[in-house]
């Protein structure tokens, strides 16, 4: 991971932003595909308390997610304490921090963007009037916390881990990054199966995600070398050898 890879995916971050917001500012792209499972005799979103997407696909899931990550930040615990050694401590602490800073950058947001989920649009039966990301939002309407996704980010913040593994097996670290932009697609789509989220909020989980998921790396210095030598390790003795 060396500057230059840095800076090509800054680059494409921002690309990628640009069209997010051409794409889903200027058109009813989110709305197009969420009428499909809205059901207007029944005014609601029939998947919404449907038992394998209630009980599996969102609470399972996120059970299994979490439960996973908090294993997942004993063993980075356990690795920045020098008790194991399964990654360097620089790239334990960039999965440590990615599993808690993606979903908590998420849950802010939520808080402050006043964005309301599909279920609660007038256009699908409820009270909210659909507006852009960066439209105002009437003051006399409750505020909306449902941007941006936050069941699909459980699934994206193992982008950081996965980012993690390079230093071990960049082969394993290429497939636990797909790993893990299937999983916060999954979990996306089928909250939007439920009326619980537009495409365009669980894409721009992925986008932040990764966003901060490369902050991290570049500030912990993931691409750069070490150059202190182990503890364990014997002196140097290249200089007396060269010198007989």
């Amino acid at each position: 991971m060396s500057r230059r890879w840095f800076l090509g995916h800054a680059a494409w971050l921002a690309g990628s932003a640009l069209v997010l917001l051409a794409v889903f500012e200027q058109t009813g792209l989110d709305l197009t595909l969420a009428r499909p499972f809205y059901d207007a005799a029944l005014h609601d979103f029939p998947l919404r308390q449907h038992w394998l997407f209630a009980p599996v696909f969102y609470y399972g899931f996120k059970f299994a997610v979490l439960s996973s990550a908090v294993f997942a930040a004993v063993g980075c615990l356990l690795c920045l304490s020098g008790k194991a050694d399964w990654l360097p401590k620089r790239a334990a602490a960039l999965a440590l921090l990615g599993l808690v800073l993606i979903p908590s950058a998420v849950a802010l947001l939520k808080l402050n963007t006043n964005r309301h989920c599909p279920w609660d649009l007038a256009e699908f039966g409820g009270f909210a009037p659909y507006l852009g990301l960066l439209a105002d939002m009437p003051g006399d309407i409750v505020r909306g916390v449902c941007f941006p996704a936050s069941h699909a980010a459980t699934g994206f913040m193992w982008l950081a881990p996965a980012l993690a593994l390079q230093t071990v097996s960049p082969l394993w670290s290429r497939r636990a990054i797909w790993l893990a932009l299937l999983l916060g697609t999954v979990m996306g789509l089928t909250r939007q199966a439920q009326g619980g989220h537009f495409i365009s909020h669980t894409l721009w989980s992925a986008w932040l995600a990764w966003a901060i998921t490369l902050v991290l790396a570049a500030g912990l210095g993931l691409g750069r070398a070490s150059t202190a030598r182990p503890e364990h390790a014997g002196p140097d003795r290249r200089g007396v050898e060269q010198a007989q």
